[in-house]
């Protein structure tokens, strides 16, 4: 499923003369020719593939997924991919695993364009909830959940590694 759809607040990216101009965004379903990319990505951010049984095929459809199946979701910037989103599909529910944006294009809106699109097509599969832990020092991530009406449910004292550090929860209900 690609939904091919500009911001309405128009994510801008800079050219190589230093002027910017509107790029063309779209959210996609990863495919298994994505997969060096997307570990470049997770890579940049310390973060690393589910791959235990993610989804990244060349079937173009996220229709009816299996329950417990991991899939990426992708931000595309002009045919780059520039952000990703994994999650498992837990029935009624969808568990965000991780939001990365490629080093170079950090602080431009393209996770919030990504989480947005993942939102509704979790709406349109009928999730009634999403929920997530972010790290307790990720302010900038913390903000974009609270943006989007996320509520903190819970804390997992020394949860990551490297540093220590505890876990939010943080759980949205969504409307139907």
């Amino acid at each position: 499923m690609a939904i091919n759809k500009p911001m309405a607040d128009q994510v801008k990216n800079p050219v190589a003369d230093g002027h910017r101009k509107a790029g063309c965004l779209l959210f996609r379903e990863s495919t298994a020719a994505d997969e060096s990319t997307i570990r470049e990505i997770l890579n940049q951010a310390n973060l690393s593939l589910h791959a235990s049984n993610c989804a990244l095929s060349n079937s173009g459809s996220l229709a009816l997924p299996v329950i417990g199946s991991t899939f990426v979701c992708l931000c595309e910037l002009d045919s780059e991919v520039v952000a990703l989103l994994e999650w498992r599909h837990l029935g009624e529910e969808a568990e965000m695993l991780d939001l990365a944006v490629a080093a170079r294009h950090r602080r431009k809106g393209y996770a919030r364009f990504l989480l947005r699109n993942f939102l509704y097509l979790a709406r349109e599969r009928g999730t009634c909830e999403v929920f997530l832990e972010v790290r307790e020092s990720n302010a900038a991530a913390i903000a974009l959940y609270r943006e989007f009406g996320f509520e903190a449910s819970g804390r997992r004292p020394n949860y990551y590694r490297d540093p220590t550090e505890a876990a939010l929860l943080f759980r949205l209900k969504i409307a139907g």
